[in-house]
């Protein structure tokens, strides 16, 4: 239970708003270049000039085309500009529509995550239950599953409920 919500908490993380949160997503794409992969934060520097606006800076001037695929082939949801020298991305301004659309998709990522809880609930539940342990126990062990699956939901709303006061309050 607690992986799925981590793992919640890292894709409702890179959902992007601003420059800030796209920061983190730009760090960890692949850019192919020497014969391999390696993370852009490897091979560049990427800083934020503005609350809408980043610049991306390859260390080796050779590098900026295959940096420039990598992040459109990331699809992101914006191209960036080719300044020879150096990336310049500009971030779109989030639109009443696109924050609806942005909540839809939480709110699915949300409800699948809570559904993947209860499943653990269920073979938690169903392993008690072929261990055929005295009726006291397994009601012991069933209502502590029910417990911690609560507290499991409670933490996907509340993580809910402060992603959507961001988006919805800029």
């Amino acid at each position: 239970m607690k992986k799925i919500l981590n793992q919640l908490q890292e894709e409702i993380h890179r959902m992007r708003l601003g420059s800030q949160s796209i920061l983190s997503i730009l760090e960890n794409i692949r850019v192919k270049c020497y014969g391999t992969f390696l993370p852009m934060i490897e091979i560049s520097t990427i800083n934020i000039v503005d609350h809408m606006n980043l610049t991306i800076e390859p260390w080796d001037r050779t590098l900026i085309s295959n940096i420039d695929k990598a992040v459109i082939d990331a699809n992101l949801g914006f191209m960036p500009t080719n300044k020879g020298n150096l990336l310049y991305i500009h971030l779109p301004i989030l639109t009443e529509e696109s924050r609806i659309n942005l909540m839809k998709r939480i709110k699915t990522k949300i409800e699948k995550s809570k559904i993947l809880i209860r499943t653990v609930r269920k073979k938690n539940n169903q392993s008690i239950k072929q261990l055929k342990l005295s009726d006291d126990l397994s009601k012991i062990g069933e209502n502590h599953i029910q417990k911690t699956t609560k507290e499991y939901i409670q933490k996907i709303e509340i993580l809910f409920h402060e992603k959507e006061k961001e988006i919805l309050n800029i």
